[in-house]
């Protein structure tokens, strides 16, 4: 009888230390899941302020002040336009 007991007892000892792990890698993976999904926030964040700064950068004012300004470019006299026709 005490043999049986013996094995019961290290079978239940296993088992429990089997829970504890198990509940401490849940812990873990929770927590990681948490600073995944912080990261994720920050990133989706800064991807919005990027795509705000892109359109300002790109607005068609911008473009030609810089035109004019730094690349000293002008608009041409209406005579000297040539519009071609698609085919």
């Amino acid at each position: 009888m005490t043999k049986v007991n013996f094995i019961l007892f290290f079978v239940i000892l296993l088992m429990a230390l089997a829970k504890i792990n198990s509940q401490h890698q849940s812990r873990k993976l929770y927590f990681e899941l948490d600073q995944q999904k912080e990261i994720s926030q920050k990133l989706n964040s800064e991807y919005s302020q990027l795509q705000l700064e892109q359109s300002t950068w790109a607005m068609h004012g911008r473009i030609e002040e810089v035109a004019k300004k730094l690349l000293k470019m002008k608009t041409p006299e209406p005579k000297k336009i040539i519009l071609l026709e698609q085919s």
